[in-house]
């Protein structure tokens, strides 16, 4: 079965201040724009690839932009893997697919960009 999904850098949707700490109105400008974008074509899974970045999220950030993409939940109704680097603090990643899961959003971190795939064109 033929499975499409788009592939987010986190450049693209997550804006910090120079003191890397996240910038929340631009931020939302973004992932508005990124909703606009996926609504035209729901079908499309997304997998979010964070690897080339530093984590600068709090736990707090995390949590405010799970409920940032709640206000989109049209575009994002289908599957979220996000692709993390070796850096990476899986911990938050855990924090961040349970937070989601709690709004009904179906998202798995992944440390292997194969398995975050395969993951993504399973259609069980």
């Amino acid at each position: 079965m033929k499975t499409e999904f788009k592939v987010v850098k986190t450049k693209d949707f997550l804006k910090t201040k120079s003191s890397g700490e996240l910038n929340l109105n631009e931020t939302r400008k973004v992932l508005s724009k990124l909703a606009d974008l996926n609504s035209d074509d729901p079908v499309k899974e997304i997998l979010i690839d964070i690897r080339e970045t530093e984590s600068v999220l709090s736990l707090s950030d995390i949590f405010t932009i799970v409920n940032e993409v709640g206000k989109f939940r049209k575009a994002f109704r289908k599957k979220i893997a996000v692709l993390l680097g070796p850096s990476h603090d899986f911990d938050k990643a855990r924090f961040l697919e349970m937070c989601a899961g709690n709004r009904g959003f179906n998202v798995n971190a992944f440390g292997d960009f194969e398995e975050a795939v395969k993951w993504l064109a399973d259609t069980e």
